[in-house]
């Protein structure tokens, strides 16, 4: 399991998965998103999205008091990638991905559509920020994704370190996807510091983290 202390922004927490009531919450709220609203998989007779990743990853929840209204996934450098074995059509023949203890894979990245605008907005620079945090507390360096075009042009207009694998492809049902990833030796801390804006740190996260959080 990794390291992470939760972050807070206007009632919001972004929190690390451990208890299984808030795991099933989770998985019943990415059902609901990725396989109800968005069809990138079957629908589940049990109404979770559970799969092989889960396993070996580890998974993040953004909670609205008892409600899961986001989530973020964390596969290590140690283990297979949805981007070597599901989704290597979007890799050009030229890149390689980097494994290892200073690698991982994001996946399940969403936020509740159903929330307001401006609570939309929160739940996002909780993800975002989370990406470094937990990239920062776990000795990572590199991290995979697949995201849509326009995902990734948000990534890039928020000043973060991403890099393309390859051009955009239609993926199972069209949906145009493109892989990339985060290198977070090159990060611009004005980028980081702008998502640290209101955001609150636990009393139970090291003080020498708090500390180096908020001078970096």
């Amino acid at each position: 399991m990794g390291t992470f202390y939760a972050l807070q922004l206007d009632g919001l927490t972004l929190e690390q998965v451990v208890d299984q009531k808030t795991e099933k919450d989770l998985m019943s709220f990415r059902h609901r998103v990725f396989r109800e609203s968005l069809g990138w998989l079957p629908v589940a007779p049990n109404g979770s999205d559970r799969d092989e990743y889960d396993v070996v990853s580890n998974n993040l929840a953004i909670c609205q008091s008892k409600d899961v209204v986001g989530s973020l996934r964390f596969t290590p450098g140690t283990q297979d990638y949805m981007l070597e074995k599901d989704f290597s059509r979007l890799l050009s023949s030229r890149e390689t991905i980097r494994k290892g203890g200073n690698s991982a894979e994001i996946s399940r990245f969403a936020v509740d559509p159903t929330l307001s605008p401006q609570l939309r907005g929160s739940a996002a620079q909780l993800l975002y920020l989370g990406l470094w945090q937990w990239a920062e507390w776990n000795n990572l360096r590199w991290m995979y994704f697949v995201v849509v075009p326009s995902m990734y042009r948000r990534l890039v207009s928020l000043g973060l370190p991403v890099r393309p694998l390859g051009v955009p492809r239609p993926l199972d049902g069209g949906v145009m996807s493109m892989a990339g990833y985060f290198d977070w030796h090159a990060v611009n801390m004005e980028a980081i510091h702008s998502l640290r804006l209101n955001v609150a740190l636990p009393d139970a996260c090291p003080k020498r983290w708090r500390e180096y959080d908020y001078s970096h």
